[in-house]
């Protein structure tokens, strides 16, 4: 998903290819794959599991092992810049600030043993220059734009003291903190039931 229209594409993936290691029941785990996102476009994906979803978004993100799953084919241009020629400090830069990515499972993306204030506000203190009052100020303002209640109090609260719908919102928050022109999200509803799910997507949107 991105943000206001315009006419260069947010998101233009060319022939992308990645290959899976030695020993694996096939070759890619994807390949050829071009897509193109549009700002104030939202594009699904869809495909049986194994077939690659994941590895397409992580691939994007730069997240994927590349001892074990290597891109070989292709350009992932996010406004203009090709991602694979980007280094890992590069990558990590454009993390959050540029591109943010909700995960399927929050309980394993979450720190368990770090508040969940302190886990928006880290990358505020990484990528702005706000002081630590603006970046409360902030992490209170995007957890009440994803409607959790009682954030004041929520805010030093730990992920196994919420609820399963609490901690994805938890994970959007963190998603839209910096205001990412791309946002990616990996069944970001799976594990939560139907009217959850309703008011997740609602957010996202």
């Amino acid at each position: 998903m991105a943000g206001n229209k315009s006419s260069q594409p947010v998101l233009d993936i060319r022939g992308l290819s990645v290959t899976l290691p030695k020993g694996a029941d096939r070759e890619f785990a994807i390949e050829d794959i071009s897509l193109t996102v549009g700002q104030g476009e939202i594009v699904c994906v869809v495909g049986e599991s194994g077939s690659g979803k994941s590895v397409s978004a992580q691939t994007v993100m730069g997240l994927i092992p590349r001892k074990d799953l290597t891109p070989v084919a292709g350009e992932i241009m996010l406004q203009g810049e090709d991602l694979l020629l980007k280094s890992e400090v590069e990558l990590r830069e454009l993390r959050g600030v540029k591109m943010a990515m909700i995960f399927q499972e929050p309980m394993t993306a979450l720190n368990p043993v770090m508040q969940v204030g302190d886990q928006i506000g880290e990358m505020l203190e990484i990528h702005t220059s706000m002081s630590a009052s603006e970046r409360r100020d902030r992490i209170i303002e995007v957890m009440n734009d994803v409607g959790l209640p009682d954030v004041n109090q929520m805010i030093d609260s730990y992920p196994h003291q919420l609820s399963g719908g609490q901690r994805q919102r938890i994970m959007i928050a963190m998603a839209l903190a910096l205001e990412p022109a791309l946002l990616i999200a990996d069944e970001p509803t799976t594990a939560l039931d139907v009217t959850t799910q309703a008011q997740i997507l609602d957010l996202i949107k």
